[in-house]
């Protein structure tokens, strides 16, 4: 064999160990104004929750548990059903229901015969939240369901979660859910306009907003996870502010807001497309969580509310997000050494902390050469073994090629993916859904079932596996497929088949996350499926990023940031610059078909640093000029930006630009939490020359600039740019 590209690192004496950057220090949040009170009717069925500006009520009522008002907090709300017909109110009534069980579908009545209080930090009866806890029976079934009602005193959000647990004793029938609603409440008032995020692959998470009702719009997924076409996330605005609700779920969902005159009733939850969950004796099923919020301010108000909430309780949330350089769109699918030894010392020259080897590094053991090779990456999934021929030195010489330049070693895997050929496929069949109880198709994928024991121990042991012996330090988790409502395989013990096939799937998705990261502490965890269709609240709870889209041309993914921002705070949405230079794509959803040659290199960079902040060009193949502009960038976004878009609170400044870029400007502005600092991201499109920015949030006033084309006004920055589709980073320092 030659001579490896990689023998030169190994001959070096000198070690250079990765070294991440200094954790971000706590930031306080301002606590809320007032504290929670709770108060309850006599008759022990309804019960008023007060915060801040807030008001929110629960009550049983006829059997249903029904949240009649949410909102800002005034004295008495007016009477629910205003101008609503009899059947409008029998199926609001209904989907308030929690669960449809039994072999005829019908929807349970509830008693509540236990209530918790818990304010002001005290505790009764052991609770330990500050909210409420409501202990419900079921009338027709041994089935429990237990509801808390948190108040977070950082944001005041509402945070709903809610648990079923049969109650019967042993020998007693299973009871058959076939719905589960975990969100239902009523704002009040005349809906004026309703913002969901609607998309595709290429395009996800595009703004779309409806006037008021009255209608009903209902949003889902029935892909078998969070989905391209919406996220579940909507927010609704009236004369008196803006409500937000968010569910936290990773498979497939319904979130539905039906307008009518005087209120808009929100529900949601699991789908009940396909749902099919059998409880026994002592088991529990922790459903969907929900969270809610209202600012009198409007929807960037609550929108920042949402974003420490999601912030505070992701992984890790005080360590950076390091750099990183991504193999994907510039190996061709075919990454092999050569070419990679002249990208990794380009990659440390820039600043890149971490070197991603993505999809291609594997082969099939039962491949065919003459399948060229065997097939395509996307097909020889399922073995997890280095493709020799391509990386005769293996992952190892890679890890050490990037410790010799100074950068961590990632890597991309997808794990429940199984390729036609993969051992796996032929010696565990049963480890594999079978949608419908058919087996996948023989030419096709299949995937690995994560509620089945014994596949989700050999996923971990697969992914401990690779990541010790490679010595990664960021796993990229990948998930090119539709998973529908899942299904068991033939033969599998009815103790396990009970259950949802999906559900098992979704919540073994999260206990492999988490075992994972308590294995390797140190290790960046980055979701994605195919872009951003399994992104959401719950699965990044379980890990530190998410891909959020497979759109490689910048102007169309600024409309992507803008969007998937109402939903997620930005330092979970990982975009990288791609397409520089410009180059021709075929069938690119919401892009330019073809060469978009709109915006330059600074223009990419900036889109791309508005999350957290990778490269996946040519790098080696670019000018010095063009490498040193963007090693620039690289240590900008290290030392001024990543803190302020990661911690700070976000602004957009102008409504989110439409994805073919024929807008006038797009600009968001990140603002540390004690108000000494910012940073403008201004895009120019279509539209003048010059535009004026507010700088809301900042202490007192302009102090300093950094950043060309940008000057103080009274009210704020002018930002001028010479040309369209030309960007500005403005870095402010408070007076």
């Amino acid at each position: 064999m030659g001579k490896s590209p990689f023998c030169f690192f190994f001959l070096q004496e000198k070690k250079t160990f990765l070294s991440f950057p200094p954790p971000v220090p706590a930031r306080s949040l301002v606590p809320m104004r007032k504290p929670l009170r709770i108060a309850a009717q006599a008759d022990g069925t309804a019960w008023t929750l007060r915060w801040d500006e807030c008001r929110f009520d629960v009550c049983l009522r006829d059997g249903a548990l029904l949240c009649p008002y949410f909102g800002p907090d005034i004295a008495e709300p007016p009477p629910l059903w205003p101008g609503w017909r009899a059947w409008e109110i029998r199926d609001n009534a209904g989907s308030a229901a929690l669960v449809v069980a039994g072999a005829h579908g019908v929807p349970l009545r509830w008693t509540a015969p236990r209530v918790l209080v818990t304010t002001e930090g005290a505790t009764t009866e052991g609770a330990t939240t500050k909210g409420l806890e409501i202990h419900l029976a079921a009338e027709e079934a041994p089935l429990a369901c237990t509801l808390r009602f948190e108040v977070d005193a950082a944001t005041g959000l509402l945070h709903r979660r809610t648990e079923l647990r049969h109650t019967g004793g042993e020998g007693s029938a299973e009871v058959e859910i076939h719905a589960a609603a975990s969100l239902w409440a009523a704002l009040r008032g005349e809906a004026r306009e309703v913002c969901f995020l609607a998309g595709d692959w290429g395009a996800e998470a595009q703004t779309r907003t409806l006037p008021g009702g009255p209608y009903t719009l209902l949003l889902e997924s029935r892909a078998g996870k969070t989905g391209f076409t919406f996220q579940p996330w909507l927010a609704v605005t009236d004369a008196e502010g803006c409500a937000l609700a968010e569910l936290a779920w990773s498979g497939n969902w319904t979130l539905r807001a039906q307008l009518r005159a005087g209120a808009t009733a929100l529900s949601g939850g699991l789908n009940s497309w396909g749902l099919h969950h059998r409880l026994a004796a002592g088991e529990r099923l922790a459903l969907p969580d929900a969270l809610l919020g209202w600012s009198a301010e409007g929807l960037d108000a609550v929108t920042r509310r949402l974003h420490d909430w999601r912030r505070a309780r992701r992984p890790d949330p005080q360590r950076p997000i390091p750099v990183q350089f991504n193999t994907w769109y510039v190996c061709d699918e075919t990454p092999d050494e050569t070419r990679l030894a002249a990208l990794i010392p380009r990659a440390a020259e820039i600043g890149c902390e971490v070197f991603v080897l993505d999809a291609g590094w594997f082969a099939s053991t039962a491949g065919d050469p003459d399948e060229g090779p065997e097939g395509g990456w996307y097909l020889r999934v399922g073995d997890w073994e280095v493709e020799r021929r391509r990386l005769p030195h293996g992952l190892r010489a890679l890890h050490e090629a990037c410790a010799a330049a100074g950068m961590g070693f990632g890597l991309w895997c997808e794990p429940e993916a199984v390729g036609p050929r993969a051992r796996i496929r032929r010696e565990h069949p049963e480890w594999l859904h079978h949608p419908g109880g058919h087996p996948p198709p023989a030419a096709g994928r299949g995937l690995l079932h994560l509620g089945v024991p014994a596949a989700w121990e050999w996923a971990r042991d697969l992914l401990v596996r690779l990541i010790r012996e490679s010595g990664a330090v960021w796993l990229k988790w990948d998930f090119n497929a539709d998973l529908g409502a899942g299904g068991w395989a033939p033969g599998l013990p009815a103790t396990l088949t009970r259950q949802d096939p999906l559900l098992a799937h979704v919540h073994g998705l999260y206990r492999l996350q988490d075992a994972l990261r308590a294995e390797f502490p140190g290790l960046v965890l980055e979701m994605c499926a195919s872009g951003g269709s399994r992104m959401d609240a719950e699965i990044l709870a379980h890990a530190h990023t998410n891909w959020i889209s497979d759109q490689p041309q910048a102007v169309a993914k600024l409309a992507t940031h803008f969007g998937i921002q109402r939903a997620h705070p930005a330092v979970v949405c990982n975009d990288w610059l791609v397409d520089w230079p410009p180059r021709a794509y075929s069938g690119v959803t919401g892009g330019v078909d073809g060469i978009d040659r709109r915006g330059d290199l600074a223009f990419g960079l900036h889109v791309a640093m508005l999350g957290s902040f990778g490269l996946s060009a040519p790098i080696d193949t670019w000018s010095a000029a063009e490498r040193a502009l963007a090693a620039e960038a690289v240590a900008l976004y290290r030392t001024r930006v990543r803190a302020l878009v990661a911690e700070g609170d976000q602004y957009m400044l102008t409504a989110a630009p439409p994805r073919d870029g024929h807008g006038d400007w797009a600009a968001l502005w990140f603002v540390a939490k004690d108000g000494h600092a910012g940073a403008l991201f201004a895009f120019r499109l279509e539209g003048g020359t010059a535009r004026d920015f507010p700088l809301p949030g900042l202490r007192a006033g302009v102090r300093h600039l950094e950043g060309a084309h940008a000057a103080p006004t009274e009210a704020g920055v002018r930002v001028c740019l010479p040309a369209p589709f030309r960007s500005a980073l403005v870095l402010v320092e408070a007076g």
